[in-house]
């Protein structure tokens, strides 16, 4: 057996105060709840479940739980549980819902990250998995083996495969590919106050390097936050890392949000101290370094966005990384701006959307995005409550909800179970654009993918605009619109909420959304959107940047047409207006003004002038551009 050591941690390591696991829980148990407040929770937590939560006979029926009763006996077991043990029984009943977007949040005191200072991927060598140190923490000093590319095969003691599906036991995924993504994220990171804490003090990890076998014991250590990470209101239900979005419309994993930043925080540090792209207010382009123009990349205003291209043997493409939907308030236009900004200058043979790792965020950022990448009319996808006294209260309560109100109250004759299936928005907000990208397009995805990235998928897919490559079989099948316990408080008059003790914070699933297109009306959650094709992650993917999925990626993109559809109105006079096209690969074009038809002609590769007649006080006009009788391409102006 080879000889273990020990990782320690430098001391200039930028973190702000760091926590072993004993001082961790020696601190957060010297200030227990009373007895009265943690019937509070309870409380509140069973009249969340039973009241408001729109997904409960879903997830009765396809996990086998019973959510309610689980906390009665809670309730009655409650004063002979020590404070941990508690709150890990609180936990596990809201864990066993698999349900990401409904949470209990531990009190502000057990706000914290935990970590081990490396980042494990699985990948594939055909149909065999294996796990791969693909980061190390900088200031990880103590063992000099431990380094990117270690073959991790054994997880304190246990093998690989086994920890890992031992552990995604513990997450919430709703579906098998969802839990042992999420499950394989908590061995290495953990937001303490919505996971689980860890067990152990440290793990014992072993693993190959060039066919050597090592070991080496990483401590759990446990760090509170930073300026960098600052920013959110634990007593809103977002632990500090995330600033509390405006909560009608959104439809976020927090816990990924959570994660993701501190990936970002323990592996990328130098993004939040120098990236250009940090000030969210930034408009001014930067400009490419001599090895951001090596590498491809193209420099975007945005943090949650990243551009480049990428050349495969099938050619040169654009990869448009869409971290987060999620962003501060004033955010939102910005950020769909400079996408369409970024598909101006990416290159228009092909474009490769890529969503991995994705919480989601404010569902009309996703959405909205839609338009830009078909000729196709967006159709939002519906919402739905579910039907009883507490949810008609609220719709009555609450403006925002008052649409749905009426159709609640008519189950009490129809017995309907879930309420009208409404938008978030009106239909015209996601089509206010139209299309701005003519090359083809692929998806790629994985299980990690949730909410708001959910609902971007299925409306990828069910809108055709492409295929759909997965690197998992599925995404992380969230599909609802997700409320805070205190943001429902505060908006509910009257209402039965009460506020919650000690900063302690639940979330909760209050509209269900589903799908439109084919698949119209199957919800999302726990279902999710199965990839049009599965690409098992390589060694070489998670090693030199994604290199193999880039080729299969670009293998069907060139399988795609590449259109071109460009207009240019030449001013109105004596009541005719000109327009200049420029078109590929379509044959005739229509031309409406406000809905209403005004020309039509026949076209060929280059350039075609139409002469019409518009319509006095005309504001939009669209062009769609067809092939063999059938839409492929659209242009949007306005007159």
């Amino acid at each position: 057996m080879p000889s273990l050591t020990t990782a320690t941690l430098g001391r200039d390591h930028d973190l702000g105060t760091v926590r072993t696991m004993p001082e961790f829980r020696s601190d957060v148990e010297s200030d227990a709840l009373t007895q009265a407040d943690r019937m509070v929770l309870l409380d509140q937590a069973e009249l969340l479940l039973e009241g408001l939560y729109v997904h409960l006979p879903l997830k009765r029926a396809m996990h086998a739980v019973d959510p309610l009763q689980s906390l009665r006996l809670l309730r009655y077991r409650s004063p002979r549980l020590t404070e941990p043990e508690f709150h890990a029984a609180l936990q596990r009943v809201v864990l066993g819902l698999r349900d990401l977007h409904t949470n209990y949040i531990l009190p502000d005191r057990y706000a914290g990250f935990a970590f081990l200072g490396i980042l494990v991927e699985r990948c594939f060598d055909g149909d065999e998995p294996h796990w791969v140190v693909t980061k190390t923490f900088d200031h990880l000093t103590g063992d000099p083996d431990l380094v990117v590319g270690a073959t991790v095969t054994h997880w304190n003691g246990a093998p690989m495969a086994i920890a890992v599906e031992r552990n995604a036991g513990r997450e919430a995924g709703s579906n098998k590919a969802a839990s042992l993504a999420r499950g394989l994220e908590a061995m290495t990171i953990r937001p303490i106050g919505m996971s689980l804490p860890p067990d152990e003090d440290w793990v014992d990890l072993t693993y190959l390097v060039d066919g050597t076998e090592h070991e080496t014991r990483l401590p759990w250590r446990v760090f509170e936050s930073s300026e960098d990470l600052a920013g959110g209101d634990a007593s809103a239900g977002m632990p500090r890392g995330v600033a509390a979005p405006a909560s009608h419309l959104v439809g976020l994993d927090l816990k990924t949000e959570l994660s993701r930043q501190v990936k970002r925080r323990l592996f990328a540090p130098a993004s939040f101290r120098t990236d250009p792209r940090a000030e969210q207010g930034a408009v001014e382009v930067p400009q490419p370094t001599d090895a951001q123009r090596a590498a491809g990349i193209v420099p975007t205003t945005r943090p949650e966005l990243k551009a480049r291209t990428v050349t495969t043997t099938h050619g040169t493409f654009g990869h448009l990384r869409i971290f987060t939907f999620h962003m501060e308030d004033d955010g939102i236009d910005a950020f769909v701006n400079e996408v369409a900004r970024l598909l101006g200058v990416l290159p228009p043979d092909g474009l490769i959307l890529d969503v991995r790792g994705n919480g989601g965020g404010f569902v009309i950022a996703s959405e909205f995005l839609l338009q830009f990448f078909t000729p196709r009319r967006i159709q939002p996808e519906p919402m739905q409550f579910i039907n009883n006294r507490y949810t008609a209260d609220l719709c009555a309560a609450v403006e925002d909800y008052r649409a749905w109100k009426d159709s609640i109250d008519e189950s009490i004759t129809t017995g309907a179970p879930f309420s009208s299936a409404l938008p978030l928005y009106p239909e015209e907000v996601v089509n206010s654009v139209g299309q701005l990208y003519h090359g083809p397009v692929v998806l790629i995805t994985d299980a990690l993918c949730y909410s708001a990235t959910d609902i971007f998928a299925a409306g990828f897919q069910d809108h055709e605009i492409g295929r759909v490559l997965g690197v998992d079989d599925n995404t992380g099948a969230g599909g609802a619109n997700v409320l805070t316990h205190e943001a429902l408080r505060e908006d509910w008059t009257g209402g039965p909420l009460r506020a919650l003790p000690a900063g302690a914070a639940f979330r909760v699933s209050l509209r269900r959304c589903l799908r439109v297109g084919a698949r119209f009306g199957q919800p999302v959650e726990d279902l999710g959107v199965v990839p049009d094709e599965v690409h098992p992650i390589t060694r070489r993917d998670v090693l030199q940047d994604n290199v193999d999925l880039m080729e299969r990626a670009g293998a069907i993109l060139a399988e795609g047409t590449v259109r071109v559809l460009d207009a240019e109105l030449d001013g109105q006079g004596a009541g005719v207006t000109g327009l200049d096209l420029r078109t590929s690969a379509i044959d005739s074009v229509d031309v409406y003004v406000d809905g209403r038809p005004v020309a039509t002609a026949v076209t060929q590769d280059g350039t075609t002038r139409i002469e019409f007649a518009a319509p006095a006080g005309g504001a939009t006009l669209r062009v769609e551009g067809f092939a063999s009788g059938v839409l492929v391409a659209a242009r949007q102006l306005s007159l």
